[in-house]
């Protein structure tokens, strides 16, 4: 038997391509990381997998491959978050718990949010360690949940119970063109525009989707400016007929526009009347000190993003790579995973991914109510670590 740290992983569903599969596959399989193949530094012990398969983008079904999966490798499934943390017995015998609850066939919430039951896996996975008399370091995929409130509950029981808590998404974490392009650290920012590529698909809202992966982008950016994060003070989003005339009148001569959409790939001389073709979204999000970040979703396909930063002395503009279709950037949230099984420390704050979380929740208000969203609950401070290990930002893309 190994002697590697082991982990119980909690799933929607896992098909081709799934979160559940980049992730747990490169956990079973080992990944390329350093140029050559590496044993995961964990092993999966056990999985619930509460789905076989999904219809969540009709008329595109997703097969099933799990179950096959786990069998090849003899990992259990177990019929209860608890009996997975249990491995069947009592107690908690497993070092530490992965929550993947993306993708899958669920109901969409009044602000077409997707009601993945992260929440509820967590919840359940706290209530097994509270009952076994151990905690163990929990992993959330992407935002914590589509409810700010359930979210913030969340990190609060983790802080109350000293269970360690990492969250978010593969972007921040990837390779980036070019090379190494980071915020200088402690610098000031006065704005940035994030452009992000998200095509509408039957059965796919990619506001929420693909607008988080751009916020958490933006903020694993945003947080190195000087004085740390202070949080978010107002949230607006347009969509429709609205679109066209918000992104005039917050974008029209930004060079910061335009460098982001050149970042995108996508060539043109009139950047402005390209949003007007095909923009679907636009949030505008003013932070508690001033900083001022505009979020511009176009409907084309294939999912990209980039951004452009300012501040008094820098300009910043890049683009996360993504490894399509192998997702190879996903082996870098892999190993933030594993650190933060074997540490018991989390790389970065997840109260990034709770501003995010708070973030992609208001938008969406915003989106539904046609208003301004003030957003004081999301007056929330931390500090961004200087480097965190383990990532794609400096390393050459394949």
């Amino acid at each position: 038997m190994s002697n590697r740290p082991r982990v119980a992983v909690l799933c929607t569903v896992y098909f081709k391509g799934s979160h559940a599969d980049v992730i747990v596959g490169r956990l079973l399989d080992g990944y390329r990381f350093g140029g050559a193949h590496q044993e995961a530094r964990i092993e999966v012990a056990s999985v619930y997998l509460e789905q076989l398969g999904s219809h969540d983008f009709e008329p595109i079904s997703r097969t099933d491959i799990g179950t096959e999966t786990l069998r090849a490798h003899g990992i259990p499934m177990f019929k209860s978050v608890g009996e997975a943390i249990s491995l069947g017995g009592s107690g908690v015998n497993v070092d530490g718990v992965l929550i993947i609850g993306e993708h899958g066939d669920y109901g969409w919430g009044e602000f077409e949010q997707k009601l993945y039951p992260r929440r509820r896996m967590f919840d359940a996975s706290v209530a097994a360690m509270v009952a076994g008399g151990r905690t163990v370091p929990i992993f959330v995929d992407k935002h914590l949940a589509w409810s700010f409130t359930d979210a913030a509950s969340m990190v609060a029981d983790a802080e109350r119970l000293g269970i360690p808590l990492l969250a978010g998404s593969s972007l921040p974490l990837a390779w980036r063109t070019p090379t190494g392009a980071n915020w200088p650290y402690d610098a000031p920012i006065s704005e940035a525009v994030v452009a992000g590529i998200a095509a509408t698909e039957p059965g796919c809202r990619p506001t929420e989707m693909n607008g988080f992966h751009d916020l958490e982008f933006a903020q694993a950016l945003l947080e190195r400016r000087s004085g740390g994060e202070t949080g978010v003070a107002t949230v607006t989003a347009v969509t429709g007929a609205a679109v066209e005339p918000a992104i005039v009148l917050r974008l029209g001569g930004s060079d910061l526009f335009a460098a982001a959409v050149g970042a995108l790939g996508i060539d043109t001389d009139d950047p402005i009347g390209f949003a007007r073709s095909c923009a679907n979204d636009l949030f505008l999000i003013e932070y508690v000190d001033g900083t001022s970040l505009t979020v511009v979703n176009f409907d084309l396909h294939a999912y990209r993003a980039a951004i452009a930063v300012r501040g008094p002395d820098n300009t910043v503009v890049t683009s996360p790579w993504l490894d399509e279709p192998d997702h190879g950037h996903f082996t870098f949230l892999v190993r933030q995973i594993e650190s933060l099984v074997l540490t018991g420390i989390s790389p970065y704050p997840v109260t990034r991914t709770l501003l995010t979380t708070g973030m992609i929740e208001a938008a969406l208000r915003s989106r539904r109510e046609k208003r301004l969203v003030p957003t004081p609950h999301l007056s929330l401070n931390y500090i961004a670590p200087q480097a965190i290990p383990d990532t794609g930002i400096d390393e050459d893309r394949p």
